[in-house]
């Protein structure tokens, strides 16, 4: 008698294909059979744990969200100096590219608008938002040069985006988090009083 895969796994096979496809060929070059194809399962099994290719995006693009959240409240919002805010999102950050590589990609590019109830990256206008409250704090406190706050936190944001793009691209070869202090001091240098 052969061995039955168990639901939950061909589920996390499901996903995870997913993930890496969408973000390796785009949301709109992914069909459901190469989904089918790359995790190794049936469409019946796809339709069996997801109503559509959407719902499977909708909700790798919850967790991504969810992650990123949780990971923001740890490393942000629990510390108060604008200095420590800037340490902590640019360590979350690294370490999350250095343990799902796939998620964080999955989460700054490979995510489709519509599929979304509201759009939060840190590249949209609520992960700007985010952001913007790093620099707020950095201001008030005086740590931060007087400024424009989109330019500021674009910033922060647009040196944490990049190195994860080098990162993807196969030229840093390191783990992104052993360039992470040295990333934020760059950051702080920039909008340091």
């Amino acid at each position: 008698m052969a061995k039955k895969t168990p639901d939950t796994e061909i589920k996390a096979r499901i996903y995870n294909a997913a993930r890496r496809l969408f973000v390796e060929k785009g949301y709109y070059q992914t069909s459901i059979p190469d989904i089918v194809k790359e995790a190794g399962v049936s469409i019946g099994a796809i339709y069996h744990h997801f109503s559509s290719k959407e719902d499977l995006a909708r909700v790798i693009h919850q967790d991504a969200l969810a992650q990123f959240l949780d990971r923001y409240d740890r490393h942000v919002e629990s510390v108060v100096r604008a200095e420590d805010k800037v340490r902590g999102f640019v360590r979350f950050m690294f370490e999350w590219a250095d343990e799902d590589l796939i998620m964080v990609n999955y989460l700054l590019h490979g995510r489709p608008q519509e599929i979304l109830e509201y759009n939060f990256t840190i590249c949209s206008a609520e992960g700007l938002e985010a952001v913007k409250k790093i620099v707020v704090t950095g201001i008030e406190e005086g740590t931060f040069k007087k400024g424009d706050e989109v330019l500021m936190a674009a910033f922060i944001s647009g040196p944490i985006m990049r190195l994860i793009e080098l990162k993807t691209d196969g030229i840093i070869t390191a783990p992104l988090s052993s360039l992470a202090e040295e990333t934020a001091e760059y950051i702080l240098a920039a909008l340091k009083a």
